[in-house]
């Protein structure tokens, strides 16, 4: 969040960044961010001073703008469901874990990816799409491999894709696949991806 600041300061555009800590001691970023040039946009919330965040308030719709948040399950989810209630489209919400979600018990099987050139990848069932591309030499940017980040993010031409990440909006999975995480929905099915 802190270097999404600093490039929208750069840029010139508007933001509020709202910093929420039960305690002033649990809150480690205090002195970075009131030493920042765009400090003003800065808001503390500290419950035990009694400064708690009135979410309903501070998610307050414009037109284009989106709502990101980071932090405990719990915390985000308020987050979440004030933004959507103060109508942010759900391409406009979005989540940053500090760790992998609980997951449902998957089921890996066997795929191929089709590339632009008609190049077919096979991805074995204990590999990832990621791994699988890597190995024939396609380079594929991945950072976190757990499906949080979206570094490794592709677009989908054509095939059923079963969706294992935590960063994709619904609008966009129907043209994205996160090659780190997500797979083929059928046992054998074929994913054609825009590489």
């Amino acid at each position: 969040m802190i270097a999404m600041a600093h490039k929208l300061h750069a840029l010139g555009r508007p933001f509020a960044l709202y910093y929420s800590a039960k305690t002033r001691a649990d809150a480690g970023f205090i002195p970075l961010l009131e030493a920042q040039p765009w400090a003003a946009n800065v808001h503390l919330n500290i419950t035990d001073e009694g400064t708690r965040a009135d979410l309903a308030h501070v998610m307050t719709y414009r037109d284009g703008a989106h709502a990101y948040t980071c932090g405990p399950d719990a915390y985000m989810a308020a987050v979440m469901a004030a933004a959507e209630a103060n109508g942010y489209p759900e391409e406009a919400r979005h989540l940053e874990y500090f760790a992998v979600p609980d997951a449902p018990d998957y089921v890996n099987h066997a795929f191929t990816l089709r590339m632009k050139d008609g190049r077919i990848v096979p991805v074995a069932a204990d590999e990832t799409a990621a791994d699988a591309l890597l190995k024939i030499g396609v380079p594929v940017d991945v950072k976190c491999a757990d499906g949080l980040c979206g570094v490794c993010k592709c677009g989908v031409v054509s095939g059923e894709v079963e969706h294992r990440d935590y960063v994709l909006s619904k609008a966009q999975r129907a043209r994205e696949i996160i090659l780190c995480q997500s797979r083929a929905a059928q046992v054998d099915g074929e994913i054609e991806i825009d590489l």
